[in-house]
């Protein structure tokens, strides 16, 4: 296993909970390109110091409390003032405070490229297999490369 897959593998794992504490979603993603080593080691080490922190366990030991359909179910219904929900709250402040400090820009999963379908220079965002152009919206299969 190459260093990008090791820092994806560790990303799946710990994307639900940091989607969950409100990390924004293109943060989320590695674009799939090639990196130097160091730069790979770097920002691994500084996504497993953030996997072994306090702040992601206590994010994770609320999150893990309540079912997955349950969390589902107040989005839909609108509640918003359950007791696990303000714990979600107070406790996603501090892993929201580590996420942004001294984040490589890896995670910073966005990209100013030309669109062929709409001919203009556009942000593009990168997830697992494809980007999408912000601003036609046309999603572009990717394909990964090994690095």
């Amino acid at each position: 296993m190459n260093s990008l897959e090791s820092l994806n593998s560790l990303l799946n794992r710990m994307r639900t909970i940091l989607k969950a504490s409100g990390i924004k979603d293109h943060q989320l993603y590695v674009i799939p390109k090639e990196y130097k080593t160091k730069t790979l080691a770097s920002a691994f080490d500084w996504l497993h110091d953030i996997y072994m922190s306090n702040e992601y366990d206590r994010v994770s030991i609320v999150w893990c409390s309540i079912p997955l359909i349950a969390w589902q179910n107040y989005d839909l219904l609108g509640i918003k003032d359950l007791t696990e929900q303000k714990l979600m709250i107070v406790t996603s402040r501090a892993l929201i405070k580590l996420w942004k400090n001294k984040r490589p820009r890896l995670f910073i999963n966005r990209q100013v490229e030309f669109c062929e379908n709409c001919n203009e220079k556009a942000v593009f965002t990168y997830k697992d297999e494809y980007k999408q152009c912000g601003a036609c919206g046309e999603i572009t299969n990717e394909q990964i490369t090994d690095c």
